[in-house]
């Protein structure tokens, strides 16, 4: 029998949408206890699911039914912790092939958390187009033909016109999870995004249009008193340090593309697919949009720092309410592609948002193929899927031809259908040298150049999901909005050397594992005394440091062991040639990294197998995982 549960809804629900079935388990105390909720949670569901046989099928195709696409809350999502709006989605990427998964805030997620389940399990596939909607205790299977090809703005209109019920709230995909573009996105609340690994490609190979909730269970916190004491401390600390709050009002102001400044300053944010770090930028700032055009913010539920952006752009056809651009969208489809009008990167952000596609990843892409056209190599394959798109026009700059290209990869026409694959594939299928592939894992580099932050580049290498930003931000380390020396978090002596560090880099890894199961932004940073509270407060575990660390390190080794059974090794941990190019001018010229030896350090601490890359036997026991 479970104790009583704090924080929790107590209930999983699974689907079975080949059969328009389904079934709700209880949460077992303890996995709650072990693993939180969000991903971690995700994580323990997934490996309970897969057999070795399921491994064999899914490294053979990751669009296979059994595998399990996993909507998830966590005990803090929607208390009074700031800025704890914030939801999970998860299962076995169809970019990477391996473990997979991405957050996404807005008010989605407050409508799942109070849908009466923890998590929504959805595996199997409809026999057509359909989403789901839970409602007042009802689950339905409802058929969503009429939404074939919708984007995801329409899609949620005519989901809200057909069902007329207020305050209802969906998650879904567009045209790109419909066409499996391999890096598709799924979209909630207009704007907000779960935009890497391709999850949107696995919603659309099961035919799930969007999942739709509205939700009026309450779930009992066990303490209530203490997270109104710790908000109450943070709020004077601040007042204490108005300093402290310059990040927030730049938040505020500028949305997350307030960093393309300084990321420049440091060679973080990168050019010309990796191969600059200095370049004429002030077109793309956050200051400057906010200077040439309505831009408006936004938050997420809960948020105190509201980052979200949305922006006029006005064009022949009359006027676009775009969200965004964030950072990541505004590198990714400008600088990396050389493209530095501002106009043509705020539509190509804006088609991403409307067919559902990372903005990331679709940016490398891209910026690969400008690269491979102006470096005059793989020409021939490259003009056998070219059709009506001139070779000529393919060239830094041309925001023009970016924005095409995102219509043909959507659509999956010429060349856009190999740009659909992910920098990996389009190595392979334009016979160039794969060494010239920005990924880790299958999963494109973000736009912090691992050059700049040896740290970051170590996360990257051994980071759960591949290349990924959010699963370790040690730029935030770097640049000290993110410090605990007690974990060895805190500004290097060289940015560009993480020697000594590891033991840093792997307790971030943790601390964001934590967050993300949680689930809460990641964008706030309170003391690690406030984080364990909050959840204290919601769930009554009493974790302290240790223990709950060690929720973050059994969550990364459980992640890690279902990577590893999906076929990768320590081979896989590396960064590819062309990211570690030694540049000849900019701020990282000269910058060399060599991270093998840092590798052997993580590879001690984690406790994982040089040989194999596999959480040694002994480490899984000590945490658990298995008996």
């Amino acid at each position: 029998m479970n104790e009583k549960l704090y924080g929790y809804n107590g209930k999983i629900l699974y689907m079975d949408l080949s059969r328009e079935s389904y079934e709700i388990k209880d949460l077992n105390t303890e996995i709650a206890k072990k693993y939180l909720g969000g991903t971690g949670l995700s994580a323990k569901i997934t490996y309970d699911l897969l057999s070795e046989e399921d491994y064999n099928k899914l490294k053979e195709n990751p669009y296979s039914e059994i595998n399990p696409l996993i909507f998830a809350t966590g005990p803090i999502t929607g208390t009074i912790r700031p800025n704890s709006g914030r939801y999970t989605v998860s299962g076995i990427s169809p970019l990477t092939g391996i473990w997979g998964e991405g957050t996404s805030g807005g008010f989605f997620c407050i409508a799942l958390r109070n849908s009466g389940f923890d998590a929504v399990v959805f595996l199997g596939k409809t026999s057509r187009l359909s989403y789901v909607h839970i409602h007042d205790g009802k689950i339905e299977f409802k058929d969503a033909t009429k939404l074939h090809g919708k984007d995801c703005y329409e899609t949620q209109k005519l989901i809200k016109d057909e069902l007329n019920v207020p305050n209802i709230r969906i998650a879904c995909i567009g045209p790109g999870g419909e066409n499996l573009v391999k890096y598709s996105a799924i979209m909630n609340d207009e704007g907000r995004v779960v935009g890497r690994c391709g999850l949107g490609a696995l919603m659309g190979s099961k035919n799930l249009k969007a999942l739709v909730v509205y939700g009026k269970e309450k779930i009992e916190i066990a303490d209530h008193e203490i997270g109104k004491k710790l908000r109450k401390q943070a709020q004077l600390e601040r007042e204490a340090n108005p300093m402290g709050d310059v990040g927030t009002l730049l938040f505020n102001l500028y949305g997350t593309n307030m960093y393309l400044d300084l990321g420049m300053v440091l060679g973080d944010t990168p050019g010309y697919y990796f191969t600059e770090s200095e370049f004429f930028a002030e077109n793309l700032t956050g200051k400057t949009l906010r200077e040439e055009y309505p831009v408006f913010s936004y938050g997420c539920a809960g948020c105190n720092i509201k980052c979200g952006k949305s922006t006029i752009i006005t064009t022949e056809e009359g006027e676009i309410e775009s969200d965004g651009p964030e950072y990541e969208s505004v590198a990714a489809l400008g600088t990396l592609c050389g493209v530095f009008n501002s106009k043509s990167v705020l539509l190509a952000n804006h088609l991403c948002n409307e067919f559902g596609i990372d903005t990331i990843s679709c940016g490398v892409s891209i910026a690969f193929l400008i690269y491979l056209v102006e470096n005059n190599l793989g020409i021939e394959k490259i003009n056998q899927f070219l059709n009506d798109t001139p070779i000529e026009d393919i060239k830094w700059g041309n925001g023009d031809v970016v924005c095409k290209l995102i219509e043909k990869i959507v659509k999956r026409e010429g060349i856009g259908d190999i740009l659909a694959e992910g920098v990996r594939i389009m190595a392979e299928k334009l016979e160039v040298d794969p060494e010239l592939a920005a990924h880790v894992k299958s999963l494109e580099v973000p736009m912090h150049d691992p050059r700049a932050t040896a740290g970051q580049a170590l996360s990257y290498m051994t980071g759960c999901v591949g290349a990924n930003h959010n699963k370790c931000d040690w730029y935030s380390a770097e640049g000290g909005t993110i410090n605990n020396r007690m974990l060895h978090i805190k500004r290097s002596k060289n940015r560009y050397d993480i020697t000594g560090g590891e033991k840093g880099v792997v307790n971030l890894q943790d601390l964001r594992a934590i967050d993300d199961s949680a689930v809460n932004c990641n964008f706030a940073t309170p003391r690690l005394e406030h984080i364990i509270g909050y959840i204290n407060a919601a769930t009554g575990f009493n974790y302290d440091r240790k223990s709950l660390m060690k929720v973050g390190e059994r969550i990364n080794n459980l992640k890690r062991l279902i990577s590893c059974n999906l076929g990768i090794s320590r081979k896989d941990d590396r960064l590819p040639n062309h990211n570690m190019k030694v540049l000849s001018s900019g701020r990282l010229k000269n910058v060399k990294l060599d991270l093998e030896d840092n590798l052997k350090k993580y590879y001690n601490i984690r406790g994982w197998d040089w040989e194999t890359g596999k959480p040694t036997e002994e480490k899984l026991k000590e945490l658990e995982i298995i008996s």
